[in-house]
Formats: C-alpha cells, structure tokens, sequence
C-alpha cells in the first residue's frame, strides 16, 4: 500500500513491482558540478557513513551521512504503522502461535521477540517483530552476534523497519525461511553489523 510520504522499495519479481515502486520515488536530479566521490568508509566513533570528494577546483572534502542512531527508522516505522489492519496481525499472531512452542510465543507476546537456534548450522536467531533478526553463535563460551538479518518478501517502505506485510507476517517468513532453507535466508537477507542502526541494536 503506497503512503503519502513513504518510499516503498518492491520486489522485482512481484507482478507490476518496478511500476508500483515509483510511486512515492523522489526525482533524481542529476547536477555535474565537477565534483568526484574519492572514498566512503563506516566511522564506529561517530556511527554514521563518512563521504570524501573532490572539488571542482581540486580541493577534498568530507561529509557525514545519517544520525548516527535508528531513531529514524523508529519514527518513520511508525508513520508506515497505517498500511497494516489489526484483522491480518492477528491471523499471523494466531499462525505464529501454531509454529512455536508455548514459551517462544510467550516471549513474543511479552516482548516482541523469541529465540530458535538451527539444528543444522547451531546458530541462534532472535527473531524480532519490526526489527531485522539478529543471528547470534557461541564462540569461546559467549554469545557473539553474527550480524542482524532483515528481510520483506515483498517490499518494504524505504529508511524504516515496516514491510508492505503486517509485522507479524515478516516475523512468519524469516522463521519459515529459517527452518526450511537456512543458506537461502543468508543469501536474500541485507546482512546488517551489529554497529550499524540498520541493525536496530
């Protein structure tokens, strides 16, 4: 459901996907003011992307990108809260609740998360209502996160946590992706570190 505001990125191979995804798309302006991008590069003390470049005239400049937190992605995750109908929630409440054993869907209910480690690979994944899944490993007797996998089948709404699916329903296909064929979640997933406010951490 497009929203007034609100980029959404589809899937390529949904039917009509590419002309669904303009809707909302901001125009590209394109302006050649000799500048040339020289190096970008993940700064961990200020937590945002740093941008250097050169004048036209030679000079080199830098820049930071981003806030340097996920408050961002909080608020406009809320604002993308319209799309979703409290009916199709719950039938994906009720469907989750058929998946998981009693303390799992406990945990989700109370927290809005739950944990399930693979029996083939031995990692644990974190499993998170509108946040990406956090896929964690023992390494030398303590827990180490592996990266934080996000995921929408369909589409997602650009610079948030919210799918074009209900909360729940994204929660419902990372597990079922998961379970069924764990390399291929990998694989479609924007695998996210755990320093970067993509993560939600």
């Amino acid at each position: 459901m497009p929203l007034e505001g609100q980029r959404l990125i589809i899937e390529p191979k949904f039917p009509n996907g590419k002309g669904l995804s303009e809707i909302g798309s901001p125009e590209e302006v394109v302006q050649d003011n000799g500048e040339i991008m020289r190096n970008s590069f993940w700064s961990t003390q200020q937590r945002r992307e740093i941008l250097v470049w050169q004048n036209a005239d030679g000079s080199i400049e830098w820049g930071a990108v981003g806030c340097g937190h996920h408050f961002d992605y909080d608020l406009h995750t809320l604002m993308c809260s319209q799309a979703w109908g409290i009916e199709q929630e719950s039938n994906a409440v009720k469907t989750l609740a058929a998946l998981v054993n009693h303390h799992q869907f406990r945990q989700y209910m109370l927290t809005g998360m739950f944990i399930e480690t693979s029996k083939r690979s031995g990692v644990s994944y974190m499993f998170r209502r509108l946040k990406p899944t956090v896929a964690i490993k023992e390494v030398n007797g303590a827990m180490k996160i592996l990266c934080a996998l996000c995921l929408h089948p369909i589409a997602y709404y650009a610079g948030s946590w919210a799918g074009a699916m209900c909360p729940t329903d994204d929660v419902l296909a990372h597990l079922m992706l998961m379970r069924g064929d764990e390399p291929s979640f990998w694989k479609q997933s924007n695998q996210h570190p755990a320093w970067k406010p993509e993560a939600g951490l």
